[in-house]
C-alpha cells in the first residue's frame, strides 16, 4: 500500500479543536508535554482563549500542532510507514514528525519558534490572506496583478485548482477588496492573522533556519515534500532551506499535487482539521483522498486505506 499522509495549515480550527485530546486516557503524555511547554494545564490555557482567540496566530498553530500529533498517535500503529508526507504552510512542520524525524517535543518546540517569529516580524499594523477562487480570465488575472502591485499584495500560495491565497498588510488587503476592478471575483478573507509566505516576513527566515539548524533530526526513510518546490526531502539540511524559506515565499502546493501523482500514490488521508488538501488532492490529481475526520475512528480511516 502505497500510500501518502497530508498535513493541514490553518483556516480549520475551532474552539472544539482540542476536545478530543483534552478528553482522551490515552494522549494523557501529549497533554502533558503541552502543559509543559505552556506553563499551564493544556485545558485551562485552550478555554481560556475564547473563540477568537483560536484564531491568533500563535495559539493557532500550537493548537493545530497539537490536534496533528494526537491524530497521528492513534493512527501510526494502524498502517505501515507513508510513502510520502505532504505539509501544507503550518503542516510542513509536522510532516517531519509524521515522516520519523521529529518526536512530539521538537514538533512543538519549532512550532511555538515558527509562530512566535512571525509574530515579530509581521507588520504593526496587522496582516492577513485572502483565497482568490477559481480560475479566471487573463483580463482578470491582470486586473489582479496591477492592484496587487498597487496595494502591496503577494502571491502566498499556488493551489492545483487555479485558485490563489494572497497576503498583505490589512490595510492592503481592505483596499485591494474594495477595487472596482475586482467586482466579480470571488474572494475570501481567511482567519489568519499574520501574511504568511510573502516577503513581509521576510525578517523571520533567518532565525528560524538556525532554530532548525540546531534541532536534532532522527535519519528517515519516508519523503517530506518541500512547499516551496515539491522536491522529496530527507535530511535537516533540506528542512533548514524549506522550511524557513516558505515563511517568506511562495508555497507551490500546485507543484506538490503534481509531485504526488507523479510518485504513484494510490491514496492519501489528510490528517486536519478540515479535509480542504484531500479535496484539492482527489479533485485535481483523482487520487482518492480522505480527511481522517471523515472516519468514525482511526481503525476505520486505516481499513479504507487497506482497501486502496
Amino acid at each position: 500500500m502505497k500510500y501518502a499522509l497530508l498535513c493541514s495549515g490553518q483556516a480549520g480550527q475551532s474552539a472544539e479543536l482540542l476536545d478530543a485530546l483534552l478528553a482522551a486516557p490515552d494522549l494523557a503524555d501529549l497533554r502533558a508535554l503541552a502543559g509543559e511547554l505552556l506553563g499551564e494545564p493544556l485545558e485551562r490555557w485552550w478555554r481560556g482563549l475564547g473563540r477568537e482567540g483560536v484564531f491568533e496566530n500563535g495559539p493557532a498553530q500550537f493548537a493545530i500542532a497539537l490536534y496533528q500529533i494526537a491524530a497521528w498517535t492513534r493512527l501510526k500503529p494502524l498502517l505501515p510507514p507513508p510513502a510520502v508526507v505532504a505539509g501544507y504552510s503550518l503542516g510542513e512542520v509536522l510532516a517531519w514528525h509524521v515522516a520519523g524525524a521529529l518526536d512530539a517535543r521538537a514538533t512543538l518546540h519549532l512550532v511555538r519558534e515558527r509562530a512566535a517569529l512571525m509574530d515579530r516580524h509581521a507588520p504593526a499594523a496587522g496582516g492577513g490572506l485572502l483565497l482568490w477562487r477559481g480560475r479566471s480570465t487573463p483580463a482578470m488575472r491582470a486586473a489582479r496583478d496591477r492592484c496587487m502591485q498597487v496595494h502591496g499584495l503577494a502571491i502566498a500560495i499556488q493551489r492545483p485548482d487555479g485558485s490563489l491565497v494572497l497576503g498583505g498588510t490589512r490595510a492592503g488587503i481592505a483596499r485591494f477588496l474594495a477595487e472596482p476592478e475586482l467586482a466579480g471575483v470571488d474572494l475570501r478573507p481567511l482567519p489568519v492573522s499574520v501574511p504568511s509566505h510573502t516577503p513581509l516576513l521576510a525578517g523571520a527566515v533567518q532565525p528560524f533556519a538556525e532554530r532548525i539548524a540546531s534541532t536534532p533530526f532522527r535519519p528517515i526513510d519516508t519523503a517530506v515534500l518541500a512547499g516551496i518546490d515539491a522536491h522529496p526531502q530527507h535530511r535537516r539540511e533540506e528542512a533548514v532551506v524549506s522550511l524557513s524559506s516558505q515563511l517568506a515565499g511562495t508555497l507551490r502546493w500546485d507543484w506538490c499535487t503534481e509531485t504526488l501523482l507523479s510518485l504513484g500514490v494510490a491514496a492519501a488521508i489528510e490528517l486536519g482539521p478540515g479535509k480542504d488538501l484531500a479535496t484539492q488532492l482527489q479533485t485535481c490529481a483523482g487520487i482518492p483522498a480522505r480527511a481522517l475526520s471523515e472516519f468514525g475512528s482511526p481503525a476505520a480511516c486505516a481499513d479504507w486505506l487497506q482497501a486502496h
